[in-house]
């Protein structure tokens, strides 16, 4: 029976690899106009369409900060008379404007029959300048009150220490961690930096679902206004190098009133995923505290019934950023919770893996690819967010099948540099 399914499983491993190839899922790509792109991810299964407008900066970047793009870029949907958000309503339609660390996006998803009044009213979007003062005043409110309230979470002031640790003040990734900075009430300012921002060059319009290109070509056309040749200063990330760990503390005690429970990160810093030995930390960290079986599950939950959960926590990606093996445990079981989560690495580091755990976590990585490619906006929003960071198509399934592919020996050489505990920091959170 056993051999049955072995034999079964490694005939499926083929299509299962098919169908995570890029080659499954055409992507059409073409210049709209001087500075923007289009593309286009085809399904005509349902009459559906993911519509992603993305532009070229985001929070990371001196320019954006300065300029309080973030909250002109996210206000502009709100008019003083709120017509635009009524609009929206009748078309059943939500619109999310987001900023990130590299980019700004507007996000929608409409009937296809829908589509052409639902670009017009991002159109209007893009053009309105009567921006709602309540709204700024509501944002500035919001922005206090949510900073007082961050306080008071465990993770929050676990990941601010971490990045305490790591990052020097000047550093973005550090940002949403500290005290932020006063809204700008300045609607004239506001309408100027979303200008500004809505006509940087590098601007992506991307469709997903019921269109042909000959149609998203059309519905492209006159989106958005003509790209600025102006160059601007300060669009490139700002990030400081990352405190050594011969300069970090290998503990902290944290205070936090009236907590119940007691709550730890034993972290350090990342790799980055364009490091050599990525892959080797996927199968690492699956094994380590990527799932209901892992290691740490194990040993704080399944063994003792010290938690509930406990989980590596990889903040990294195209930089390095923080890392920890994270969990919780009543006040009373604090000490012998913290013993365990440093035995767990301890042993992690000095004995590694065995080939059944490395297995395991191959077929999941490889298997998992699969969950990202079941709608047409899920491609399209991988294929942008490749795009954005200068990645090769299909980035995200080469290294499964690169972490996939290595032997035991490769895993185990990684785990002993890596994850040294004289390399981490141990955070402790109680009353």
């Amino acid at each position: 029976m056993i051999r049955r399914g072995r034999d079964a499983c490694a005939r499926l491993l083929p299509l299962v690899l098919a169908l995570a190839s890029p080659a499954a899922w055409p992507v059409e790509e073409w210049e709209v106009s001087a500075g923007t792109t289009g593309v286009l991810v085809e399904d005509h299964r349902v009459p559906l369409v993911d519509v992603r407008v993305e532009f070229a900066a985001g929070t990371w970047m001196p320019w954006f900060r300065e300029a309080h793009a973030e909250e002109a870029f996210e206000i502009q949907l709100h008019d003083s008379a709120g017509r635009l958000r009524r609009r929206a309503d009748e078309l059943a339609l939500s619109i999310d404007l987001d900023a990130g660390a590299r980019s700004s996006e507007i996000r929608l998803s409409c009937r296809k029959d829908d589509l052409r009044a639902a670009l017009g009213l991002v159109r209007e979007v893009l053009a309105n300048r009567d921006f709602d003062r309540g709204e700024i005043s509501r944002r500035k409110a919001g922005r206090r009150i949510g900073w007082k309230a961050s306080l008071k979470e465990p993770g929050f002031v676990l990941d601010q220490a971490m990045a305490r640790q790591l990052f020097e003040r000047a550093d973005p990734r550090r940002e949403p961690l500290e005290k932020p900075r006063p809204v700008l009430a300045d609607a004239e300012r506001l309408a100027a930096a979303r200008d500004a921002l809505v006509r940087l060059p590098g601007r992506v319009i991307g469709f997903a679902g019921d269109l042909t290109l000959e149609e998203a070509r059309s519905l492209a056309s006159d989106l958005l206004p003509p790209a600025s040749d102006a160059a601007l200063a300060g669009l490139e990330p700002a990030l400081g190098p990352i405190t050594p760990a011969a300069a970090r503390p290998t503990g902290q005690a944290l205070r936090l009133p009236r907590l119940t429970q007691a709550y730890f990160a034993y972290g350090r810093e990342s790799l980055s995923f364009h490091e050599a030995d990525y892959p080797a930390s996927m199968i690492a960290d699956h094994v380590l505290g990527g799932h209901f079986n892992s290691r740490l599950m194990v040993a704080l939950r399944h063994e003792g019934g010290e938690t509930y959960g406990a989980a590596v926590e990889n903040g990294g990606g195209h930089e390095p950023g923080p890392y920890a093996l994270t969990t919780f445990t009543r006040l009373e079981n604090a000490t012998a919770t913290e013993q365990k989560l440093r035995a767990v690495l301890a042993r992690f580091h000095a004995e590694g893996i065995t080939e059944g755990e490395r297995a395991a976590a191959a077929g999941s990585l490889v298997g998992s690819r699969s969950f990202a490619r079941q709608s047409p906006g899920q491609l399209l929003g991988e294929y942008l967010w490749e795009r954005r960071l200068g990645l090769p198509h299909g980035f995200k399934d080469d290294l499964s099948r690169s972490a996939a592919s290595l032997g035991l020996d490769d895993v185990n050489a990684f785990i002993a540099r890596f994850y040294d505990p004289a390399l981490f920091t141990m955070l402790r959170l109680a009353p």
